[in-house]
């Protein structure tokens, strides 16, 4: 978009977030277009839940290698002067943070330039594909009101309007743009004369869902200004692709939509108790709006080839912070089948049909919503929407047992029984007890007690959740034995289930599951989320 606030922090408790913006940052530096001002992410007094969500976020900062630290309050304030420091009660420092300058969409300009320039491209501005050509399932080309684009390989790269052209070949996107609130207040002048786009670090203020920066030099790019930002988490504005406006009919931009001063009083007035200078300066209602960005159904980027389409390749709901990277990550994979760093999380092929519903993406862009930057999310978060897609033949038992219930792969799984909770006091002094809460949410002990009860004795494991697949045909067995990398064939493994892989022609891992052979066929067992993903490799 024409708005990003260009922040880029390596902050995550996800590696691949991790590397494709450190990738970025990087990319941007040596472009020459990179300010490693350095950010903060602070906890308010008092707020001691979002206080160990930071110590947790430096524990996977040490983890992948990044340099963030914990920062005590004075040391937040002498390197953010604009806060008050008896409202904070720690944070974290990232010196690797900063921005984008003097604006993303500026520096995607000069590398659209830069590639035509040396001949390896060619633009055509302002002229939308119309359909897509598909030919015995492959990609051939690109319809527009200029022309025709023959094209072995076509990338969906269109941002918010992404859904828009898989609808071409009667696919979805897990996506949906949302309303964010950009402010700006003013005039700034802290840094007149100095050239600078940024003078004090970023700032995160995740407690409020909010995040501020100041604009730099009045004679820079936005200088002068504070810029504010918000994710509004009780009730995000979503979009849908086919409501955005067209150019003609957009007062700034078809990404940018009018913002009412009632969406961000509230944490507006909260931002002004840790950083009172926002009281202080003039608000510039006509400089602000709503800026469209996209969330995802599925808790990232979508990426890779399209399910239906050989050579129609997706890649859409991705940060400035993390654009180069996955720039390297699509390259790779559509050159060599294989990246330096595990994609299957953002791989478009992991989707289940009832995960690409209207409906679905929905539910679940709406929650993603909610929880862009506010409350921090637990790894094993349940989703509320999508639930009860699939049950198995077992589901109203393990109900009346008191299963404890998650969701992977649409399917409904008990991860426990209050049935078996008597299990505990038999097992008392041999199942640990999770004292943090963070540790014990959204897990049951009796698991615990269940498991060693099962070792000791026997029990029932449901499942039905498993995705499997059935092989068949004349050369079934030779089929498995290449893609395999333990043996599978031979009359000895009839009737017997093999654990293995499929390895790449390098030797690395692709997948792991377990191969059924039975006379006349072969059935591959493998994970409810991993099934998709390793069924669309084999077809393949």
């Amino acid at each position: 978009t024409a708005h990003a606030s260009d922040f880029c922090y390596t902050t995550s408790h996800d590696y691949l977030s991790v590397w494709t913006t450190q990738y970025s940052i990087d990319f941007y530096e040596k472009m020459g277009h990179y300010a490693r001002i350095g950010g903060l992410e602070v906890a308010r007094t008092g707020d001691d839940s979002w206080m160990e969500e930071i110590k947790r976020k430096l524990s996977s900062a040490r983890a992948f290698g990044t340099r963030a630290h914990y920062v005590s309050p004075s040391e937040i304030k002498e390197k953010f002067p604009l806060i008050e420091e008896d409202q904070v009660m720690g944070g974290l420092y990232d010196p690797d943070a900063g921005l984008v300058i003097p604006r993303s969409q500026t520096v995607a300009g000069k590398l659209v330039d830069a590639a035509e320039k040396a001949g390896k491209l060619k633009v055509f501005g302002n002229t939308p594909a119309k359909s897509l050509i598909v030919e015995g399932g492959r990609i051939k080309g690109v319809v527009t009101h200029r022309g025709t684009i023959m094209a072995d390989h076509v990338i969906v790269c269109a941002g918010l309007w992404g859904r828009l052209i898989a609808e071409m070949v009667g696919e979805d996107l897990p996506v949906m743009p949302v309303d964010h609130p950009l402010t700006f207040f003013g005039p700034y002048n802290e840094f007149e004369g100095t050239g600078k786009e940024i003078g004090f670090p970023l700032l995160r203020d995740q407690g409020n869902s909010a995040y501020m920066r100041d604009t730099g030099d009045p004679a820079t790019t936005e200088g002068g200004q504070i810029e504010w930002g918000y994710y509004e988490a009780a009730n995000p504005r979503m979009c849908h692709p086919r409501d955005l406006l067209e150019k003609h009919e957009a007062r700034l931009s078809p990404s940018q939509r009018d913002l009412e001063m009632e969406q961000i009083i509230e944490p507006l007035e909260r931002a002004m108790e840790l950083t009172p200078i926002l009281g202080e300066l003039g608000y510039n209602e006509g400089h602000s709006f709503n800026g469209l960005l996209q969330v995802s159904a599925g808790g990232g980027a979508s990426c890779g080839e399209s399910q239906k389409v050989r050579g129609l390749w997706y890649c859409v709901a991705i940060w400035v912070k993390d654009a180069p990277g996955y720039g390297k990550l699509i390259a790779d994979w559509m050159t060599d089948g294989r990246t330096e760093i595990d994609h299957n999380s953002i791989d478009y092929a992991r989707f289940y049909p009832h995960q690409l519903t209207e409906e679905f993406i929905e539910g679940r862009c709406y929650e993603a919503a909610q929880k862009i930057y506010f409350p921090a999310v637990h790894t094993r978060e349940p989703y509320a929407s999508g639930r009860n897609a699939k049950r198995s033949p077992f589901y109203e038992r393990e109900k009346e047992l008191g299963g404890y219930f998650m969701e992977l792969g649409g399917w409904e799984r008990a991860h426990g029984y209050a049935a078996n909770e008597h299990l505990l006091e038999k097992y008392a002094d041999r199942v640990p007890l999770r004292e943090n809460e963070w540790d014990s949410r959204h897990f049951w002990r009796v698991s615990n007690a269940e498991h060693l009860a099962m070792s000791e004795d026997c029990g029932i494991v449901n499942l039905s959740h498993f995705h499997m697949v059935d092989i068949e045909g004349p050369d079934h067995v030779e089929l498995m034995e290449w893609l395999c990398a333990a043996k599978v064939g031979g009359d000895a493994n009839i009737g017997k289930g093999v654990y293995t892989h499929f390895l790449d022609d390098e030797g690395m891992v692709r997948a792991d599951f377990t191969v059924f052979r039975m006379a006349d066929r072969c059935r591959l067992v493998n994970g409810a989320d991993a099934g998709p993903r390793d069924l669309h490799y084999m077809k393949r």
